[in-house]
């Protein structure tokens, strides 16, 4: 058992959205083009004088504490590990995408490249390596902090307990996440905070009734693929009916 608890803060009023973060974590993941494992959102936003002003939210996973996207995961592919990374084991991850739309944050996608699930991991490698992430070295504007908040000496223990931080959290979404924001005491705006989500019936299905077989063995895992499949091949035929007739989709959207 891990006594680390591993955190990102993000100190929204130093953002000066450079994208050097972005620029990084590309670079130090090959991510492909028009895919990205971290994000820098900008906000409109008026100050105490009515003046128009921008506001940079740097975004990423958010490794909630209890994850949705592990839930979804018929494979077990997803998972949490006891330092509070979320991450994705490739070998059993068979790129069905129902974690995709169980995320909140919208900060899991399907790698063209690979047939994997994508996502910030919070440079795991480089972390077990004693090094930070990639996104937090190359932060121009110290906007960035990470490490161990069980560690009284670190500093992110020390920024926690210095000024009052926030998560993106809501009471349709709540919980508690690994990442933190200091907005300065601005209240957060709508744009960042997380959307409920709610599974299709299929989706619901596959979860509720492979998962729990899905991790007792190969022949089970073999299952939960075929699933998948047939989810997929459900939601393509779904599309291309609306693509087909889409009056017939307006109304039932209606």
């Amino acid at each position: 058992m891990s006594n680390k608890r591993y955190v990102m803060l993000a100190d929204v009023t130093r953002c000066i959205n450079c994208k050097a973060c972005v620029v990084a974590c590309r670079a130090e993941w090959e991510t492909p083009l028009g895919q990205s494992r971290d994000w820098v959102a900008e906000v409109e936003d008026c100050d105490q004088n009515g003046m128009p002003e921008l506001q940079f939210f740097p975004g990423r996973c958010q490794h909630c504490d209890d994850a949705p996207c592990v839930s979804a995961c018929p494979t077990g592919a997803a998972w949490k590990r006891d330092d509070g990374i979320v991450l994705v084991d490739d070998p059993l991850c068979s790129g069905c995408e129902l974690c995709v739309p169980a995320c909140p944050y919208d900060a899991r996608w399907l790698d063209p490249e690979t047939g994997k699930i994508n996502k910030c991991t919070f440079c795991q490698p480089r972390v077990d390596q004693g090094l930070q992430p990639a996104c937090v070295e190359t932060c121009v504007g110290g906007a960035l902090h990470f490490g161990d908040a069980n560690d009284p000496d670190s500093e992110v223990s020390k920024l926690l307990a210095e000024k009052e931080w926030v998560q993106l959290t809501t009471d349709e979404v709540p919980g508690s996440t690994a990442h933190y924001y200091y907005t300065g005491g601005k209240p957060l705006p709508q744009a960042v905070l997380p959307h409920p989500v709610q599974q299709t019936i299929q989706e619901k299905a596959i979860s509720d009734v492979v998962n729990p077989a899905a991790k007792v063995g190969l022949g089970a895992m073999a299952v939960t693929f075929a699933a998948a499949g047939v989810k997929k091949l459900i939601d393509r035929r779904n599309q291309v009916s609306r693509d087909e007739h889409p009056e017939t989709s307006e109304q039932e959207e209606r």
